[in-house]
């Protein structure tokens, strides 16, 4: 949890209290060279918790240990200890619904006569009345200019079958909201067409899930995102033109799967595989040109406006939308949980950024997929606070041609052609060989309470950009051969070639997790990996619908038009992967 005014960040105890001091723990200047001691510790947690000054209350809590005493020392590593468990109360802070406010001034009707200064509600929003010449016109009111007093508070699990939904459309992708609002119930699925992509969404009482795909000239994609389990806890205090204690907190899970396979070059490899070295490189451009290996799209979902329970004119609103840019073949699947907040006191700010991440991927070309949403706090007509959150990862993968002459000398020269690509048109050639090298970093864009907010106007706002270039997410194993992870580059002059030490895999590891077919074209589900102590012999295949695929030993047989998933499994059902398939109307 990040604290960013509080305990701790400063190197002298003089410097801590003193920061300690601005969220309202008052200490005597000399005092400051005293050892700390619980009583001092308690002030201290209880002000950041909100709780009062309660020595007990605090080892109630089990923050402070039952046999301690006021006057006890504390050090440095029991310190931390009381610290840890500070954050983790305050990480679950829950607040029961409160609602109250009172207005700074009557608020007209429309039919009422007006004076300059008079508030009134149009089209749903807040608008202050100004007189010139006879004329009225109608201003955006500050949130100043309309409330003397608002509280409001509450800590609940959103249920998502009581959203409105504003959804994109082919028609208005890129544009303003549209004004009518759909009621999405848990049994619609709405779909829709954007970047020539083919979007559908489902709500149910936990959350979204989006399902997007493309299929067209060599261009498979497709991706399920979800977002679950949202949990808000807030309360927002102002009072007498001042914010007071504020926070704002949310907690969700993210799953996030990308698959893709762009560029067939079938017709061009059977070519290719037999002529030598130097007539591949020379031949290369020319049949790549033909089709383009690079997808990048930032496709709109929908806007969700979510009521609070037991607080009138309040909502939770979110913006959905999907980030990507694929380059050949990948697979993603991205599991996150993320805690994003703030925590306003005494005109001071903490920011909270939490999280756990975890990745399972295969790439053999560039990727980037990120999820994009902006949660925010709505109430009585103002957009009190949000968080605007971009999250996935990006993976960048250099391609390297190894290039045989008939002495068996190997040249090697780098290439911007993606390594699926280059793989699958030199598969079979033994002049050439491909080597990519991976790099993978997770990627966060967070923006806490963006320009639209009353957060950000009272000054209360915090950008974040942060992509981990030091650490990649699979450390040193980063060089891909013939679709495999090795210690080091194997490729060599054909006389010193040795034989590659291949790294075990934790996953089965397929041929393809993508394909197009024909009704009367077959495909066979090749195991290029599995994980240690099993063999084929332990795979078992099956079909989410035999309607539209079956699968017998691994081939896949379309049988009528439509899209389903082959399932890859070992018998015991430890490990599991799959290849979504696309039968086409041709």
């Amino acid at each position: 949890m990040a604290i960013e005014s509080g305990i701790g960040n400063h190197e002298t105890f003089e410097d801590n209290v003193k920061e300690l001091n601005s969220w309202g723990f008052v200490i005597a200047e000399e005092d400051y060279d005293k050892q700390l001691n619980y009583e001092y510790v308690s002030k201290t947690i209880s002000t950041l918790l909100d709780e009062g000054d309660s020595f007990f209350t605090l080892k109630n809590k089990e923050i402070i240990s039952s046999d301690r005493k006021e006057k006890d020392n504390v050090y440095e590593e029991e310190a931390e200890r009381i610290i840890d468990r500070a954050v983790e109360y305050i990480n679950n802070r829950t607040f029961s619904p409160t609602y109250d406010y009172a207005y700074n001034r009557e608020i007209k009707d429309l039919n009422d006569d007006f004076e300059d200064g008079d508030i009134v509600v149009v089209d749903d929003m807040f608008k202050v009345v100004e007189k010139k010449d006879d004329e009225i016109v109608f201003k955006d009111a500050e949130f100043e200019d309309v409330f003397a007093y608002l509280e409001i508070s509450d800590t609940y699990y959103i249920d998502f079958e009581q959203a409105e939904v504003i959804p994109y459309g082919e028609e208005i992708q890129n544009t303003a909201y549209v004004n009518e609002t759909y009621n999405l119930l848990a049994s619609n699925n709405h779909v829709f067409n954007s970047e020539g992509f083919r979007i559908s969404y489902t709500l149910n009482k936990s959350g979204i899930d989006v399902h997007i795909s493309r299929n067209d000239n060599g261009v498979n994609i497709y991706g399920d995102l979800s977002v679950h389990n949202v949990k808000p806890s807030f309360r927002w205090l102002y009072e007498e033109n001042d914010l007071k204690n504020c926070y704002f907190d949310l907690k969700f899970n993210t799953t996030e799967k990308i698959g893709a396979s762009i560029g067939k070059y079938g017709n061009y490899h059977v070519t290719l595989k037999d002529v030598d070295s130097s007539s591949f490189r020379k031949m290369l451009s020319s049949i790549v040109e033909k089709q383009s290996d690079e997808i990048e799209a930032t496709i709109p979902i929908c806007k969700i406006k979510t009521p609070i329970p037991d607080i009138p004119t309040a909502y939770l609103n979110f913006d959905v939308l999907i980030k990507l840019y694929v380059s050949g073949k990948a697979e993603l699947v991205l599991y996150n949980s993320h805690e994003l907040g703030f925590e306003t006191r005494n005109g001071n700010i903490r920011f909270i950024n939490e999280g756990d991440r975890d990745i399972d991927a295969i790439l053999q070309a560039s990727s980037k997929a990120a999820l994009g949403l902006n949660i925010s706090l709505e109430a009585v007509k103002f957009r009190l606070a949000d968080v605007e959150l971009d999250g996935g990862v990006r993976g960048v993968v250099k391609s390297t041609m190894h290039l045989y002459d008939e002495d068996g000398n190997a040249r090697s020269e780098a290439s911007d052609i993606a390594y699926s690509t280059l793989s699958e048109l030199s598969d079979g050639n033994p002049d050439v060989k491909i080597c990519g090298d991976l790099s993978l970093y997770y990627l966060l864009d967070l923006m806490i309470n963006t320009s639209k907010t009353q957060m950000a106007k009272l000054g209360f706002s915090r950008t974040y950009n942060i992509m981990d270039d030091d650490n990649q997410i699979f450390g040193n194993l980063s060089h891909l051969e013939d679709g495999h992870f090795v210690k080091k580059c194997t490729r060599k002059n054909r006389d010193s070639i040795m034989s590659m030490e291949q790294v075990k895999s934790n996953r089965i590891v397929l041929n393809s997790y993508a394909e197009v077919l024909k009704k009367d074209e077959s495909f066979k589900i090749e195991i290029l990996s599995l994980p240690e102590g099993y063999s084929t012999s332990d795979i078992v295949y099956s079909s989410d619908d035999n309607g539209i695929a079956r699968v017998n030993g691994g081939t896949i047989s379309p049988v009528s038009p439509g899209s389903t998933r082959i399932n890859v499994h070992t018998a015991d059902g430890k490990y599991s992967s799959y290849v979504n398939v696309l039968v086409s109307t041709g």
